[in-house]
């Protein structure tokens, strides 16, 4: 079915479970309320909380039928009362600062409160606009409201080729700082030097911890910001220095999360965060209230980095056509993308 002036196509899922549970519906146009506007999409970036969310393993519960998706790119077309900083014709992106079970917004639509709102850089196209917060917003507040990182320190970033450690390496160098990235085997270790990373540690092919202090001197990471956990943990308590900071904001070994290495933690006694971009952003349905001053911080800094090129965004693929959203989300699933995955309408 296609939508006509009085109606829009949204995606939503009735039942709990993968892909194959996504339906294209048309449904009545919303109109935008106090503080919102609409949306007219143009690209959709997809995030692996998009395929958590589905399952019901994300941390909120989608009330059935749910819309899911956070990072899009638009025009605003139409803006509800009280909205005094966008206006009708104006290029956005969204930003991670909102509750998905408020304001999923796949489709060909979306209201959005201005909360979550960044006027699209000139330059970046549909595409670039829709990938680029959610990873950078994520790593500026873990890399400086936690860490405090500073020019002269050295960050261990897990996972370093996925979006999110992209996104870190680009902003832990222009704070100044020394990056080492690590990744399972060698075959991204270039990809991860061309990034921006000044040492590589692969994982399942050398010894992280005596890597490391190798690079260190025997001191250890000042930060690290792992995407990782699991059985990476005993290693990441090992390198990181003496009252340093270890910022957990993933799970990807979900699978080996039965043991936490206490004794390290006792000895080095380091700083350990579990941490998601919503406890600076806020989220109403997490029982979350944000950091006012800290967001105006992330948006300031990361709206300079993207004006100046010193933060890029490497889209891996990119799929066309609204209908093309259930195929880029099995394609997420395989893990083959290294960079954002986009679907533009």
């Amino acid at each position: 079915m296609t939508s006509d002036a009085t109606t829009t196509r949204i995606y939503r899922f009735h039942q709990y479970g993968g892909t194959e549970m996504l339906q294209l519906d048309v449904v009545p146009l919303p109109q935008p309320g106090a503080g919102e506007v609409r949306v007219r999409v143009q690209a959709m970036s997809l995030n692996r909380a998009d395929l958590l969310w589905m399952a019901n393993n994300y941390v909120e519960t989608p009330e059935l039928p749910s819309r899911l998706g956070y990072e899009i790119s638009g025009i605003v077309e139409a803006v509800g009362a009280d909205v005094t900083n966008f206006q009708v014709g104006d290029r956005i992106s969204s930003i991670p600062a909102f509750s998905i079970g408020d304001y999923a917004n796949f489709g060909e639509t979306a209201i959005l409160p201005v909360r979550g709102l960044m006027k699209t850089p000139d330059n970046f196209t549909p595409a670039q606009g829709a990938g680029f917060a959610f990873a950078y917003f994520t790593g500026y507040f873990a890399l400086l409201e936690l860490a405090h990182l500073q020019p002269y320190q050295t960050i261990l970033i897990t996972a370093g080729t996925s979006t999110t450690g992209l996104a870190a390496i680009a902003m832990a160098k222009k704070i100044g700082a020394k990056v080492i990235a690590t990744t399972r085997t060698s075959k991204k270790r270039q990809a991860l030097l061309d990034a921006g990373a000044d040492y590589v540690v692969a994982t399942e092919e050398e010894d992280l911890v005596t890597r490391v202090m190798e690079i260190t001197n025997n001191q250890g990471a000042d930060a690290i910001y792992d995407a990782v956990a699991g059985a990476l943990s005993d290693r990441l308590a090992q390198a990181v220095k003496v009252r340093g900071h270890w910022i957990v904001y993933g799970l990807l070994d979900a699978e080996n999360l039965s043991t936490f290495p206490w004794m390290a933690a006792f000895i080095r006694s380091f700083h350990f965060y579990v941490y998601k971009v919503f406890d600076f952003t806020g989220n109403r349905n997490l029982g979350l209230l944000g950091d006012e001053e800290a967001f105006a911080r992330a948006k300031a800094f990361i709206a300079a980095g993207l004006a100046d090129g010193s933060f890029p965004l490497t889209i891996d693929r990119e799929f066309q056509g609204l209908e093309s959203l259930p195929e880029a989300m099995r394609f997420m699933a395989s893990n083959q993308a290294a960079g954002k995955i986009v679907v533009t309408l």
